[in-house]
């Protein structure tokens, strides 16, 4: 449920944003003589300025910035030359400087241009740079003598004007810009742009060249002192050189090369001691434990000592034999023991003389080592003085190189400058020259027109919106009801072409016509509010309207005629007694009147008149404005009222306008019901709206609306939909005749 409500809210809230685009179009078109006069008096006045503004021609030259510098040494004196890279910083610093009053001077003294009465005359050959150049030292002269000038107050009205007619711009995405300068006359224009050209390009090379100046003035002294610098390092190197013995790489080699084969030497020797060192280790470990000779290499290399472990290896197999027959105790096996032990013992006599031998061999390489490492040490102090004493001239000699690498570099770009002041190239180019203009550029005829034409339309349509929001009237019957909240019944259009007998005769007249059509529909709503019961239909309705001349009047004699032709018993009564009207439509005498019968003077047959016509009966009457509401809510009035509502189907009081007087509030205190006439388009709305809050103001609710004076072609233009609107669109079903 909650969800409903809520798509409820969002629907009813996009119908209030709802734009009725065909109402306002259809807004527009009705108004569109308004919008067109509009339009038409600015294309007008754009025709007659566009023609009477001076026509002037715009020239334009294209130059394009370069990335190519003076030179591209290295170190810092980038600093002191251009740069060879660029961005847009920098092309933008070129478009202010190509729009400077200094350029803008030099143009106007090159051209004479403060002489207005004699100008420079353009040349045939405008688009190759017209004014040429002049030489660097002329321009050089005019230079040094004009820095800064102290302009004239004729000289800086010049300059203004003459930047007022010269535009220059960067062309986004490059590093082309666009220089332009307009004036009436098409040659002078091309002949100023390029002599800008021209200008700038020489100013460039002035500057460059001072700035050339100063950096080879400087890299003249800055060489003079490198070059001392120079000389005094290298004469420290040499001078370091004697003092300390040091000829250049031959000793310093050699030291270098006995210190590597000592220490090939020592290792050797260290080497051998400790093969020494081993090998006596395992001749002790034999001495120990005989078994472990045949391990010792010594002892398997010694070929003596071999023979006999042999020997002793034969005697052991012979005891082994003896010892299968004989005894430990019998004399063979006793033999055979001392035998193996003589044996044993030679072996252990020679493995002792082999240890001795190891050992000397051992004390041998021990002292081959510390002579070694006593020759290493001395190389290696010399070679640390050595080193220490390098050290020193590497320093020197890297401080020279490096002052001789700087004073090079200094000289190259010395040369480089020289050469750069003899022949100065910009570092920008000439993509084209300004020709002469053929076509003018001011006044852009077609886009002033076109522009004046848009606004004026954009000023006429805001124009007539506002004509609309401060449109007073009524003009549907939706509008009259939003605004009051009381319905409207009918739209009653307005009569054309006129009838024989007046107006009132109009519906007999053309009984086919969409103004009778529109009074029996209003006949038939006011019978339809009852639904089927005939006895709750309105008998007495009363007819009134805000101001006079709204059409009440007429109303009240169409609605009794319509209803009389369809067989009702109908009368009218005009109870204005002010300023009664119903007589005059009809063309018949007020002699007798419904004031006779109120003040007793005449007898209610006698003022009651038949409207031969239609068969209906009227009431006239006369003009008593001192006691005309007296009359008409007095007692007697009620009972007339009450007596013909008996008497006759429908009753019609005719009353005067509600704002004026009070006598309509009296009479639908009377009534079924009251029509309350509003004239289409013409009525202000704060008035209906008073007029109908004098009902409300006594909780009267039986009300309704009707426009009168419908203008039915207009109102069809306005798409409101309703039975006026067809009055209009569907001709064919309507006849005035």
């Amino acid at each position: 449920m909650n969800a409903q409500t809520e798509s409820g809210k969002l629907a009813h809230h996009f119908d209030e944003l709802d734009v009725d685009l065909r109402r306002l179009l259809m807004l527009l078109w009705r108004r569109k003589w308004v919008i067109l006069s509009f339009v038409l008096v600015a294309l007008i006045l754009a025709v007659l300025i566009t023609f009477t503004l001076p026509t002037k021609y715009t020239a334009q030259a294209l130059i394009r910035i370069q990335s190519e510098g003076i030179n591209q040494s290295s170190i810092n004196l980038e600093n002191f030359l251009s740069e060879n890279r660029l961005d847009t910083a920098l092309v933008l610093s070129e478009v202010e400087v190509l729009r400077s009053r200094r350029v803008a001077s030099s143009v106007i003294d090159r051209l004479g241009m403060i002489d207005t009465e004699n100008p420079v005359p353009a040349t045939d050959n405008e688009g190759a740079g017209a004014a040429g150049f002049k030489s660097l030292t002329v321009y050089k002269r005019e230079m040094e003598s004009e820095i800064n000038p102290d302009m004239t107050r004729e000289k800086a009205r010049a300059v203004n004007a003459f930047l007022n007619n010269l535009a220059v711009k960067s062309i986004p995405g490059s590093y082309v810009i666009q220089i332009s300068y307009m004036d009436t006359n098409p040659k002078l224009a091309a002949k100023v742009a390029n002599t800008v050209v021209d200008v700038y390009f020489e100013q460039r090379l002035e500057d460059k060249f001072r700035a050339t100046q100063k950096v080879t003035q400087w890299l003249d002294r800055r060489l003079t002192t490198l070059r001392d610098q120079v000389r005094a390092s290298e004469e420290a190197v040499e001078q370091y050189r004697a003092q300390n013995d040091l000829v250049q790489g031959a000793r310093y080699e050699i030291s270098a090369q006995q210190i590597s084969e000592l220490n090939s030497q020592l290792v050797l020797a260290k080497s051998k001691r400790a093969e020494a060192e081993a090998r006596l280790k395992d001749m002790q470990s034999f001495a120990n434990n005989p078994t472990l000779g045949e391990e010792s290499i010594d002892v398997m290399n010694a070929r003596f000592i071999q023979d006999l472990k042999r020997t002793e290896t034969d005697l052991l197999r012979q005891k082994a034999e003896l010892s299968s027959r004989y005894g430990p105790k019998h004399p063979a096996i006793l033999n055979i023991n001392e035998a193996v032990g003589n044996q044993r013992s030679k072996i252990r006599e020679e493995t002792a003389k082999i240890a001795s031998s190891v050992k000397n061999e051992l004390e041998v390489a021990e002292t081959r080592v510390q002579a070694m490492q006593r020759a290493l040490g001395e190389v290696e102090n010399v070679r640390e003085g050595e080193n220490k004493s390098m050290i020193s001239l590497r320093e020197l000699e890297r401080e020279a190189e490096a002052t001789r690498v700087l004073y090079d570099n200094f000289l190259n770009t010395y040369k480089k400058s020289d050469q750069q002041e003899q022949l100065e190239s910009a570092e920008a180019e000439v993509l084209s020259y300004a020709s002469v203009p053929e076509a003018p550029s001011y006044p852009n005829k077609p886009l002033i027109i076109s522009l004046a034409a848009a606004i004026a339309l954009f000023i006429g349509i805001t124009f007539v919106l506002i004509l609309e929001k401060l449109d007073n009237a009524f003009r549907s019957a939706s509008q009259l009801e939003g605004s009051t909240g009381y319905p409207c019944f009918g739209l009653i259009p307005v009569a054309e072409g006129g009838s024989k007998g007046g107006i009132a005769d109009y519906i007999l007249n053309k009984p086919s016509s969409a103004v009778a059509e529109s009074v029996r529909t209003l006949r038939m709503v006011l019978n339809l509010r009852a639904g089927k019961d005939r006895d709750a239909r309105p008998k007495v309705v009363t007819i009134t309207s805000s101001l006079p001349a709204e059409g009440k009047t007429t109303l009240s004699a169409w609605l009794a005629r319509a209803a009389a032709k369809s067989g009702e018993r109908v009368i009218v009564i005009d109870c204005d007694l002010r300023r009664p009207n119903l007589h005059r439509i009809l063309r018949k005498s007020n002699d007798c009147s419904l004031v006779d019968y109120l003040k007793g003077d005449a007898a209610l047959d006698k003022v009651i008149n038949k409207d031969d016509p239609s068969g209906a009966h009227v009431i006239y009457a006369r003009t008593v404005a001192n006691s005309a509401l007296d009359l008409v809510s007095s007692e007697k009035m009620r009972k007339l009222i009450a007596s013909l509502r008996q008497a006759y189907d429908l009753v019609i009081l005719d009353t005067p306008a509600s704002l004026a007087v009070s006598d309509a509030r009296t009479l639908a205190t009377e009534s079924d019901f009251t029509l309350y006439v509003v004239e289409w388009d013409k009525t202000p709305r704060e008035v209906v709206t008073t007029g109908v809050k004098q009902f409300s103001d006594f909780d009267y609710e039986n009300l309704a609306f009707v426009l009168s004076s419908v203008d039915v072609k207009r109102h069809a233009r306005y798409g409101y939909g309703d039975t006026a609107y067809y009055y209009g669109r569907f001709k064919e079903y309507y006849h005035n005749n």
